[in-house]
């Protein structure tokens, strides 16, 4: 009896501690979605169809601004992946941090106020986006990845170091 408990206990203690050591998950269950008349045609690659309407003018938005001392971050990503959607907040400045649908919720009325294209200077693009999410000037580098609906990449940084 002694044996099987012991055997039976190692499992379910390795279970319990795989499951605590889990990363947030950053799928949106729910997203936006609104008629964009820029809207890409079929693309196999994208996974966009001429049904398929994406709530912004751009799939992939990656913004890094880190500003001086340990731990002064502030990360907002919003990515699809063909029918899959991820958002995340992670706020080290005011220790706020959301995943999924929360993370969406909240970005989604920012990105809608962004109205920059791949043709926007750099600085107009920085000026823009730090407006929008309410970050400080003060940051020491800034860095945004965006993928434009027409899978165009663009990377604006600044660093003030």
């Amino acid at each position: 009896m002694r044996r099987s408990i012991k055997i039976l206990s190692v499992p379910f203690a390795a279970m319990l501690v795989l499951a605590g050591c889990g990363e947030e998950n950053d799928e949106v269950k729910n997203p936006p979605v609104q008629e964009n008349e820029n809207q890409a045609e079929n693309n196999p690659e994208t996974g966009t169809d001429n049904n398929e309407k994406l709530p912004f003018t751009y799939k992939d938005f990656q913004l890094e601004v880190d500003y001086t001392g340990n731990d002064n971050e502030y990360e907002a990503e919003y990515d699809t992946m063909g029918a899959q959607t991820e958002a995340s907040i992670e706020d080290k400045l005011n220790k706020h941090e959301v995943h999924g649908d929360e993370a969406m919720k909240e970005l989604t009325p920012i990105l809608e106020k962004l109205t920059f294209t791949k043709d926007s200077t750099d600085e107009e693009v920085i000026q823009e986006v730090t407006k929008a999410f309410n970050l400080k000037d003060d940051y020491q580098e800034f860095d945004l990845e965006v993928v434009f609906e027409d899978s165009t990449k663009k990377e604006y940084k600044m660093n003030n170091k």
